[in-house]
């Protein structure tokens, strides 16, 4: 009997935070940064960022990560903090004002774990998202086989989970990396909203 290969499944996200991102880096980089920027993407994906796909259309992950990588190694010059606050930004970006009202009325742990249900909407074939209650103001958010992982993808996702938290009108929360993350396509964040 002969094995037959099977293909993986590209994993894949909505065009909508790509947009938001890339709009996101632009304004922190300014004109002549993000230049350079545009310069070092592979012609693809250079086109992809020159003509913003739909919101609604599924990407390749591999093409969010090059403008990211792109802009963390020759926009930033590897500053992870700023890579934080592009994901920060681009969160809020991407969370349309009708949303923006709802979410200051919400806890961060309902906003918190609705995005990691979210996860699924605007992201297929990349692993999956959990919460687990740590405290009365402490939760985790797992991470678990994500498999399009590439360099700044930790510091991004710190950062977006900081301003979904910072939304809810808590802007002193915490959002540590305690475990995994690097080239793993598992991690788990401690957020801290105090109270």
């Amino acid at each position: 009997m002969a094995l037959v290969a099977v293909d993986k499944p590209i994993p894949e996200a909505k065009a909508s935070g790509f947009n938001s991102m890339v709009a996101t880096a632009r304004e922190l980089l300014g004109p002549e940064a993000w230049d350079r920027v545009l310069r070092r993407l592979p012609p693809s994906t250079a086109a992809l960022v020159l003509t913003p796909p739909l919101p609604v259309t599924w990407i390749p992950v591999a093409q969010y990560g090059e403008v990211v990588s792109t802009v963390l190694t020759h926009g930033f010059g590897g500053d992870e903090k700023r890579m934080v606050e592009l994901g920060r930004r681009s969160f809020q970006a991407d969370v349309k004002t009708i949303y923006r009202v709802f979410i200051k009325l919400m806890s961060p742990q309902h906003v918190i774990e609705r995005g990691t249900k979210l996860w699924l909407t605007y992201n297929r074939n990349n692993g999956l998202l959990r919460t687990q209650v740590t405290g009365a103001h402490r939760c985790d958010v797992i991470y678990e086989g994500v498999v399009g992982v590439y360099p700044g993808f930790w510091s991004f996702q710190r950062g977006a989970l900081t301003g979904a938290v910072h939304a809810t009108g808590c802007p002193q929360a915490q959002v540590t990396l305690v475990r995994g993350g690097g080239r793993s396509g598992d991690a788990v964040f401690t957020i801290d909203w105090g109270e």
